[in-house]
């Protein structure tokens, strides 16, 4: 039986979103995000899938095309899971920003205060 072309066009979006993800946040997101839009599938489905988009030396399009198949593989079984990996394709992975001010050091985000870097002086 054929998907459709829909479900077709979001088993491809959600790959994509999937695969860029995992290269951006990490295998952690995708782990999550695997259980969440997969949870009719058996642990072992979602085992499957979270091991093909943790290839870190692959291209965000090798991921997308390994991982395609798997997704499709999942409608055919659970037709009603087009619509969680819908809103995955819609909605992307979630991306914070961070602006911090005064003084000290801040990780991922701006600096508007001051920052000195003594490397090999005093702690004080």
């Amino acid at each position: 039986m054929s998907l459709g072309e829909f479900a077709t066009d979001v088993a491809a979006g959600s790959a994509v979103v999937l695969a860029t993800g995992g290269l951006t946040y990490g295998v952690a997101w995708v782990r999550t995000t695997v259980r969440k839009v997969m949870h009719r599938a058996t642990p072992v489905e979602q085992d499957v899938v979270i091991a093909v988009l943790g290839d870190q030396d692959a291209t965000v399009q090798e991921l997308a095309a390994r991982v395609t198949p798997l997704i499709e593989a999942h409608f055919g079984a659970y037709p009603s899971a087009v619509s969680e990996f819908k809103s995955l394709t819609l909605n992307g992975p979630t991306t914070y920003n961070q602006t911090n001010s005064g003084s000290g050091v801040f990780i991922g985000g701006d600096n508007h205060g001051g920052l000195t870097i003594n490397q090999g002086g005093s702690a004080a």
